[in-house]
């Protein structure tokens, strides 16, 4: 009937108990007619009692002699399996990652998988065993053959790799989970159980929900077209389907480190409409994208920076044929925005531009998740076709960049041959099917810190060169704002560049900007850890006026002051203080009404 890979966490081999359940389980998907191939964890809390081992011999053990020790964890739980299945009269047979011809990189403790070789699984499998791997490892031909591992998720990353090399019908991923929820059950216990998701839509909710999804092991799905589904290993709930586009028959060679940019895409229909030095204050957003929601003019890219004082900018954009409407609401709402401000002088008073002539160019792809310097490789090749940058816009699948309109020929050809992209795209690739959810899930990320660089010069190169140099120091940077509001420095017109980075990388970020200060011309790089970064995303939010609107409505309503703002097709992002983030999240939840009837059991 079909071929299927089956994975299973640490807590679904947990003990004998469970071990026994498991194979229960994976002989009766075999009784029906399946071939099957399980990948399974090491036993519950194995791994921290070897990494506890480890610990108490030395205070510094080498990566090497780590992979060594973590790879047996797996191991005894693919013999104990192999044994169950025999004793209920299923044939069967454990391998390690080295015997199933997984080849990593020579990087223990994070290596990615470089290529397959499933003969051997496919000889057993023509035997009609179940072949029962070890996840989490493999093995390194340029390093003697030593083994390694695939750093954290490498389980769900060793499946699904898995399943592309054998080309199986579908992987299942079994968890302590009843599969996907609309957001985290642990913050939002009226979670709900959503029934399928794309690929895309997963890959931006990277941190949503008891994280059941390693972003390495959706990337390996959606590049190859294999289709997830998440379920519980304690009941037969059908659990959440992870839909992938289908796509042409793809090389395993370089299976996780093949080119992270597979898209590159432009819209040259694209006006710009900035609301300058308005009041960095809870409201100003919902009322300004409410005001424009209420009269349908959809908008693309928002995007508000770091404030400045007590103010703040905010843009967006929005087709050509809407900017005459849309400028008329911006200056007719700027009043109420404004009210009850000290008066200014002119030179700081609010007020609203507009830019035409202007395109958007992006690069799009599952690989550039967790892979420091792809954006800023955009940056370089744009600053070195001499293009000036005059927004930025990020999310995990996607890099997009506001430039001239007279620049986007120049800029698509420039991208194309960077990344080997052979054609270019209008910016249509998020577009779903009208079934498609507005919003699918809500998202929060409290692991954040967000860095400011004061006064960059406005000039060609300058983003490049701060990405680059966070990129060399594998720096991983999540979203990227350039403010609009310009400030002349010394007769230089700069502008601010804030950023987002793991928490544990803020300090190293902040070292490696101040050490090249003056090759920069830059002012001050400021630091903030106490951030908290709010989602929603979903495939079905593309030409639908509001959402954004309410999500800064619902934010709002609770008073909460929104520090900046990024949005991409699917996806609309809000940085708030960390105290208010898990009040955001069910806020936002709420107000787009994702809580199901009752509560979602997660099992301990």
């Amino acid at each position: 009937m079909a071929l299927i890979v089956q994975k299973y966490g640490g807590t679904s081999v947990g003990s004998v108990e469970r071990i026994q359940a498991v194979a229960q389980r994976i002989k009766r998907t075999v009784d029906v007619g399946n071939s099957v191939v399980v990948v399974v964890s090491a036993m519950g809390k194995t791994t921290d009692g070897l990494v506890k081992l480890a610990s108490d011999i030395s205070a510094n053990p080498s990566r090497r002699e780590m992979d060594m020790l973590l790879a047996t964890g797996e191991q005894v739980t693919i013999a104990l399996l192999s044994m169950a299945l025999q004793e209920i009269e299923q044939p069967a047979i454990s391998l390690t990652g080295a015997q199933v011809g997984i080849l990593t990189e020579a990087q223990h403790s994070r290596a990615r998988i470089l290529n397959i070789n499933p003969d051997r699984i496919q000889r057993h499998l023509d035997e009609d065993k179940v072949i029962v791997v070890a996840g989490f490892q493999g093995v390194s031909p340029n390093a003697d053959w030593d083994i390694t591992t695939l750093g954290r998720g490498g389980s769900d990353t060793s499946a699904v790799a898995l399943a592309a090399a054998l080309r199986a019908d579908f992987c299942e991923i079994y968890t302590d989970v009843p599969g996907i929820l609309t957001t985290d059950p642990r913050l939002v216990p009226e979670a709900q159980l959503m029934a399928e998701v794309t690929s895309d839509e997963m890959l931006e909710l990277a941190s949503l929900g008891a994280k059941v999804l390693h972003p390495r092991a959706v990337e390996i799905a959606r590049n190859y077209g294999m289709p997830l589904v998440v379920r519980s290993s304690w009941s037969e709930e059908p659990g959440t389907w992870v839909r992938s586009p289908q796509t042409a028959a793809r090389s395993l060679e370089g299976l996780e480190i093949a080119r992270p940019v597979d898209g590159v895409e432009f819209d040259t229909d694209q006006a710009k409409i900035a609301m300058l030095r308005v009041p960095d204050q809870p409201g100003v957003a919902a009322k300004l994208f409410k005001e424009i929601s209420q009269h349908s003019l959809d908008v693309d890219l928002i995007i508000q920076s770091i404030h400045e004082g007590h103010n703040n900018d905010i843009a967006f954009t929005v087709a050509t044929s809407s900017l005459s409407q849309a400028e008329s609401v911006a200056n007719a709402i700027l009043p109420t925005l404004t009210q009850g401000q000290a008066a200014v002088a002119i030179e700081d008073a609010a007020d609203v531009t507009v830019e035409q002539q202007i395109a958007k160019v992006s690069i799009a792809g599952a690989g550039m998740i967790g892979r420091p310097g792809v954006a800023a490789e955009m940056f370089t090749a744009l600053s070195a076709a001499g293009i000036n940058i005059r927004m930025i816009s990020t999310s995990e699948v996607k890099v997009s960049c506001v430039i001239d309109a007279a620049d986007c020929d120049q800029a698509i050809a420039t991208l194309c041959t960077t990344f080997d992209i052979e054609t270019s795209t209008m910016d249509d690739a998020m577009a779903q099917s009208t079934q498609a959810a507005v919003v699918r899930g809500v998202a929060l990320d409290l692991k954040q810190a967000r860095l400011a660089v004061r006064h960059v010069p406005d000039v060609p190169g300058m983003a490049a060169q701060v990405f680059q140099l966070l990129a060399e120091h594998n720096i991983s940077v999540d979203m990227i704002i350039q403010s609009q509001r310009c400030r002349v420095v010394d007769d230089v017109r700069t502008r601010d560049i804030a950023f987002t980075v793991a928490q544990m990388d803020a300090d190293a970020a902040k070292q490696v900007i101040e050490s090249a200060r003056s090759t920069l011309n830059c002012g001050e790089i400021v630091v903030d850890a106490a951030i908290a970064k709010v989602s929603v995303v979903g495939s079905g939010m593309v030409g639908q006026p509001g959402v954004a609107g309410k999500m800064f409505e619902a934010l709002y309503q609770q008073a909460i002051n929104i520090q900046m703002i990024a949005t991409s097709e699917i996806k609309v992002s809000c940085v708030v203080h960390e105290d208010a983030g898990v009040k955001a999240l069910k806020a936002v939840h709420d107000a787009f009404e994702l809580a199901g009837e009752g509560k979602v059991v997660v099992s301990a």
